[in-house]
């Protein structure tokens, strides 16, 4: 624990301010082309497995897959799956790679495409899911295997305009099929923030059903999560029920991962609002940390928990935030920002600071303060649901 507080502080002190001297996006990619290089080292590899080894009381077990922790890296690091070697070893629990689309995409075009919120340990980002294709994805993600679940996240190729619902479901359904056998999970990304029309082609329960449709032809499929952001009040009963209600009959759907966006950015942020008004796509950081809280709170008691599962990510950068957010409802939980501002010791922090909490409250491991914070009765009767296709 001290070495990983000491690291934290080195990063913070000593290697920050050099990285954030330089364009955002050209440190995000040298960063991953410098983990893709030292993943290839053993020695290296083994040392780092070992400085962040994890306690055997935050193994989970979710969606029939074992985790070794509730903390996994979020997609938008990691997106094309070069550096898993290394990001597996940090003490991440799960391994998230993307988005990837079926064809290859540049993302949305001009620079700069992402901008730190240093004042609020945020980041805002347009990349608008560039990446190498789901071919070339997959074909590198074959040859490796992990001592931890690798999860890929799949998302319609940017293309630069609005395709259709239907379009964009039979093109996901393809590239589903091209990560069976690869991907220990699939995450069916609905809402991205800074793609063409910013998520929201399967906020229809109708047009969701045809995705899941699409999806269910291939046999053999591992556990399906979809990312979203529920259309209207993402916490209102009648909209959780009706996208439950879709999903009902597809049994490869595993669970959800919230993608609460900052509902008052302006109002919230240490950033002034000049600095916001000259950026543009998805906040992250910290200021997301209560909404998906919130939104938690409202989903889980709502949820089958023989069937469903929910991760929670936005904001996460200290144990407490994961534990408030597991004690809540979330079985896992994921970061990735932190990562920019605390450095790679952050896992190791989280994870100690994890087995700490759950002595001082006296639970044996993590699976069994998942909702014991959630106030609210599980409840199955569903509220009477409005469905209108949109």
């Amino acid at each position: 624990m001290q070495f990983a507080i000491a690291l934290m502080e080195f990063y913070r002190w000593a290697i920050r301010p050099i990285l954030f001297r330089l364009d955002p996006e050209w440190i995000h990619r040298a960063t991953v082309v410098a983990c893709r290089t030292l993943g290839r080292s053993k020695v290296f590899l083994s040392a780092l497995e070992r400085f962040a080894a994890v306690d055997p009381q935050l193994r989970a077990r979710v969606a029939g897959l074992d985790f070794p922790a509730p903390v996994g890296l979020a997609a938008g690091f990691d997106k094309n799956g070069e550096a898993v070697d290394l990001m597996s070893r940090l003490g991440f629990g799960f391994i998230e790679v993307g988005s990837v689309s079926e064809h290859p995409s540049a993302g949305n075009p001009g620079r700069p495409r992402i901008w730190r919120l240093t004042a609020d340990e945020g980041l805002r980002v347009h990349y608008g899911c560039p990446n190498d294709g789901a071919v070339t994805v997959a074909g590198r993600l074959r040859a490796h295997r992990l001592a931890v679940p690798l999860g890929v996240n799949l998302v319609e190729t940017n293309t630069g305009t609005v395709t259709s619902p239907e379009h964009a479901a039979d093109e996901l359904g393809v590239a589903v099929g091209r990560f069976i056998g690869i991907a220990d999970y699939i995450v069916l990304n609905l809402s991205c923030p800074n793609m063409p029309r910013g998520g929201g082609l399967f906020d229809a329960p109708v047009k969701l059903a045809y995705l899941l449709q699409a999806c269910a032809r291939h046999d053999g499929l591992p556990p399906v999560f979809l990312k979203l952001t529920p259309s209207g009040d993402p916490g209102n009963p009648r909209v959780i029920d009706a996208i439950l209600e879709a999903v009902d009959p597809f049994g490869f759907v595993k669970g959800f991962i919230l993608n609460i966006p900052n509902p008052r950015p302006h109002a919230t942020l240490r950033t002034s609002a000049a600095e916001i008004d000259r950026t543009r796509g998805g906040i992250t950081g910290p200021s997301l940390l209560e909404p998906t809280k919130a939104v938690i709170r409202a989903w889980y008691p709502r949820i089958d928990r023989t069937r469903h599962a929910l991760i929670g990510v936005g904001g996460i950068a200290r144990a407490e935030d994961a534990y408030e957010m597991i004690r809540l409802g979330a079985s896992l939980v994921q970061l990735c920002t932190a990562l920019v501002y605390r450095g790679p010791g952050v896992v190791k922090r989280i994870n100690d600071g994890l087995c700490r909490l759950l002595e001082r409250d006296g639970f044996r491991d993590i699976g069994e303060a998942v909702g014991t914070g959630n106030g609210r009765r599980a409840i199955f009767e569903p509220a009477p649901i409005v469905a209108t296709e949109r």
